[in-house]
């Protein structure tokens, strides 16, 4: 993003929506480009990922959000504060985000570019006002949460036992098939589900020194970066919050919004996702009306799409970003 750029948008502040201040930020070269909502799953805060987002600025202004319970708004708020989390609260509030990135923005759309749990929500937000969206793109995509723990259970030990990973037999097996009871038994699972492939951890590995510099240990003056405000662990957080939601998004099942969309609706999913399982992406692709919708594999990538940024922006600019202008 260049700082000289009349039209360029750096902003960071705390924003009151549902009685709770919001940390919101908004970056882009040119506010004239697509705006694009970012949405990652509850308790999720991609705010200090900035730098990892930072070439997408050229092409999109991108819009981030922490969610009630999730990053700054939590460090800000306070568990108490901000009250009782339900997904159906995180998409109310999402939609007044969208809105208050057109008002700032002088726009009628944005883009939303949703990813793993933030999935569930995005399409909770589209159905609830589709007018206020430009287009819909999913990636780690929850279809029914139950069908594609089941299959993933199913995925993750056949690959265990084709490749003698041991431990991950034992502990496969010890848990037995879904659903499980508690989160601590989700989580033996996902260890195994949501590991990175050799493609992302090599998407990582190759970011600018400088960027990763950031990453870690963010400049002073970010705009991105909430001042004064403690953040605590992100993974931690992101459980917790988990936890709390955990009776609804293990009942999720996105053909209880209906078939059709008013949205363009796009589907980025790694072709090794064996978390929200890829197979099943693909029949929900296939059965959906939208005026436009695209299924895209992503090769190499698993269910951390999000660190595949080059591709990402490829797959925005080759299928999604006229269909936001």
């Amino acid at each position: 993003m260049s700082p000289n750029s009349e039209r360029a948008i750096d902003e960071g502040r705390f924003v009151e929506i549902d009685g709770v201040e919001q940390w919101i930020t908004i970056r882009g070269a040119n506010r004239d480009n697509p705006a694009l909502l970012l949405v990652g799953g509850p308790g999720a805060a991609f705010t200090p990922f900035a730098p990892l987002f930072a070439p997408w600025e050229a092409r999109f202004t991108l819009v981030q959000w922490d969610q009630p319970g999730a990053g700054a708004t939590h460090g800000k708020n306070g568990v108490n504060a901000t009250g009782p989390i339900t997904l159906e609260r995180i998409a109310r509030d999402g939609i007044a985000v969208a809105e208050l990135a057109c008002r700032t923005l002088g726009k009628q759309k944005v883009g939303l570019l949703c990813f793993s749990g933030g999935t569930i929500v995005g399409l909770m937000m589209i159905k609830r006002r589709p007018e206020l969206f430009s287009a819909y793109v999913g990636s780690g995509q929850v279809v029914d949460w139950a069908r594609q723990d089941a299959l993933s259970y199913e995925l993750l030990l056949d690959e265990a036992r084709k490749s003698a990973n041991r431990p991950a037999i034992a502990d496969l097996e010890r848990i037995g098939p879904p659903p499980y009871a508690d989160t601590a038994t989700d989580a033996v699972k996902s260890r195994y589900a949501g590991a990175m492939t050799d493609a992302e951890r090599a998407a990582m590995s190759a970011l600018d020194p400088d960027e990763l510099v950031a990453l870690q240990s963010p400049p002073a003056e970010a705009a991105y970066i909430a001042p004064g405000v403690p953040l605590e662990d992100p993974r931690t957080r992101a459980m917790a919050v988990y936890a709390e939601l955990r009776d609804e998004i293990v009942a999720f099942d996105a053909r209880t919004l209906g078939s059709t969309f008013d949205v363009p609706m796009f589907f980025f999913q790694g072709d090794r996702d064996v978390f929200t399982v890829t197979s099943e992406v693909r029949d929900y692709a296939a059965e959906i009306q939208a005026p436009q919708k695209a299924f895209v594999l992503v090769e190499g990538a698993g269910h951390s799409t999000l660190f595949m940024r080059d591709a990402l922006l490829r797959l925005l600019d080759a299928h999604v970003r006229e269909t936001m202008i």
